[in-house]
């Protein structure tokens, strides 16, 4: 589960007849099926979420498809003033507004709806346009992420439940957004993405940790953490990576300590062996969403700040990013 063993590239599909491909590898699935039918087609949960990271600014969207609902969410932190957020969010019954792409590597994710417009484009990495309303203002603009080393994963949930997930972080980024009168000019910064289709079990929950930044040196450096949602039998979630420069590692398990507050106090992460990660995040604001539609439920607090520490030999500086617990029932 390190550098020492690098990752192998995907196969080109999910599964060949009855056989799922499940493992870890370091190109993401050209095909992304998982053929639902009847109600259990309710079963199926995908999402796309992406975050943009400069010097200046911090910026993410959200696209969540549930099936009975779909949910648009952005928020934009002007990192220079060290200010709160600006949000926006939405949801689309039976989830109308929102087309979800057949692979994270093929096709089109779209929101639109008289308010809103999002399209991502799966183009060697990502093409991204948008023009969402953020607070009094729009945000509106294109920015391409330029692919490099995915984490991508298929996992057996339970008896006849996967979940496929493609993440990175430390991306390059280019690009231009305008908040109002407010350029953000994403030449030169990162990008991380979590792209995931899964027939989830009826209660999920996770804690998550994602950053992008640059370390000592100039290398850009990404990181991928989770707990709970993909782990193995030895609670080690089999999703945890390090990127430096394009180039993905395995890491082991860690564990969230999470304070009383999570908007507001520190969190800290450590290896669960070993010590491979010892970060600490101090958040600087945070995006809470609770949405209770009677059998099912979504709690799920978002704060993103600034993290310190230590990951393997990389020293951890002023790197932003978000860390998340979450809890469904679906």
């Amino acid at each position: 589960m390190t550098s020492a063993h690098p990752l192998p590239p995907a196969p080109s599909s999910l599964r060949v007849g009855d056989e799922w491909r499940i493992g870890v590898y370091r190109t993401p699935f050209a095909t992304a099926e998982m053929s639902t039918r009847g109600w259990k087609r309710y079963r199926l949960k995908e999402w796309h979420y992406l975050s943009f990271t400069t010097d200046e600014w911090f910026v993410a969207v959200g696209l969540v498809q549930l099936g009975y609902v779909a949910n648009l969410f952005s928020y934009a932190v002007d990192r220079a003033r060290q200010s709160e957020a600006v949000e926006y969010g939405a949801l689309s019954p039976l989830g109308r507004a929102l087309g979800f792409a057949s692979s994270s590597v093929r096709g089109t994710t779209a929101w639109k709806s008289r308010t809103a417009r999002v399209r991502i484009d799966a183009h060697d990495g990502w093409d991204v346009d948008l023009d969402i309303p953020l607070g009094r203002e729009r945000l509106r603009g294109r920015a391409h992420i330029e692919g490099r080393d995915s984490l991508a994963m298929l996992h057996q949930l339970g008896p006849h439940r996967f979940a496929y997930t493609h993440k990175a972080a430390g991306w390059p980024a280019t690009g231009h957004f305008q908040l109002g009168e407010r350029p953000i000019r994403l030449d030169g910064g990162l990008a991380a993405s979590d792209w995931t289709r899964s027939q989830a079990n009826r209660i999920t929950e996770w804690k998550w940790a994602s950053l992008s930044g640059f370390v000592h040196g100039g290398a850009a450096i990404g990181l991928n953490l989770s707990a709970q949602v993909y782990d193995n039998e030895k609670g080690h979630s089999m999703e945890n990576a390090l990127w430096i420069d394009g180039k993905v590692q395995r890491l082991r398990g860690v564990r969230f300590e999470v304070p009383a507050d999570p908007t507001a106090e520190p969190w800290v992460i450590r290896s669960l062996e070993g010590d491979e990660v010892d970060i600490r995040f101090e958040p600087l604001g945070a995006r809470l969403e609770r949405t209770n539609f009677g059998l099912v439920r979504t709690e799920f607090v978002q704060p993103y700040g600034n993290f310190t520490g230590r990951v393997r030999d990389h020293d951890i500086r002023g790197c932003f990013g978000v860390v998340e617990t979450h809890l469904s029932v679906w």
